[in-house]
């Protein structure tokens, strides 16, 4: 059986691509797209040929964002703090960078997020419980926090706007797990590729979780 990769985007828009993942992902997502926009605050590598923009871009910056968004596709909006970090650093980069993501969307009419959650919104639940996405979010954390208003921020763009979003709350995305705790949550690089191409592709998402 042969795999065909689907028709690419003529524009898709990375953001944290200076980022461990986005590092990963730079190069995993050239096939759906015609050009890759590559955005972060931090230095990236240059483009590599035309087929990559590379903008540096703070998500606390409504203007800014808003220039990174015009004329493209979709979003995979990997950017912001990854990690815990006081609620001053949290607010500027995945607060108020989630909403001038979506409200640069709006505007320029892009219809599709892929949203870079995390498994810390369910983090206060204890080991063992059975959950599902639908359980009642738990954050764990300022950062945990900022992604439970970041999948709160995707389902009100999508019932007032029709913006399409699905949330991936990525635990453990590395090459190998280290021990029994990130075997729990691991996620690898090839299926986060394969979950990000049917998140780009399935139509009628709305928002969705998982």
């Amino acid at each position: 059986m042969t795999i065909t990769t689907p028709t690419p985007f003529n524009r898709l828009l990375l953001t944290g691509a200076a980022g461990g993942l986005g590092k990963v992902l730079r190069e995993r997502m050239r096939p759906y797209a015609q050009v890759l926009r590559l955005s972060d605050i931090a230095e990236m590598a240059p483009a590599t040929d035309a087929r990559e923009e590379v903008q540096t871009c703070d998500l606390a910056d409504k203007h800014a964002v808003h220039q990174l968004v015009e004329g493209v596709d979709a979003i995979l909006h990997f950017g912001g703090v990854s990690v815990e970090r006081s609620f001053e650093e949290v607010l500027g980069a995945n607060i108020s960078g989630i909403f001038h993501i979506y409200e640069a969307a709006r505007r320029h009419g892009v219809k599709r997020v892929i949203f870079a959650s995390s498994n810390h919104v369910i983090g206060f639940y204890k080991q063992g419980e059975q959950l599902d996405a639908h359980s009642p979010r738990r954050p764990d954390s300022y950062y945990g926090l900022s992604k439970s208003y970041g999948e709160d921020m995707a389902s009100f763009y999508f019932d007032r706007y029709g913006i399409e979003t699905v949330s991936i709350r990525i635990g453990s995305s590395f090459p190998q797990p280290q021990n029994r705790r990130m075997m729990h949550t691991w996620l690898s690089f090839d299926d986060l590729t394969q979950l990000l191409e049917r998140a780009l592709y399935t139509p009628n998402v709305g928002h969705t979780v998982v």
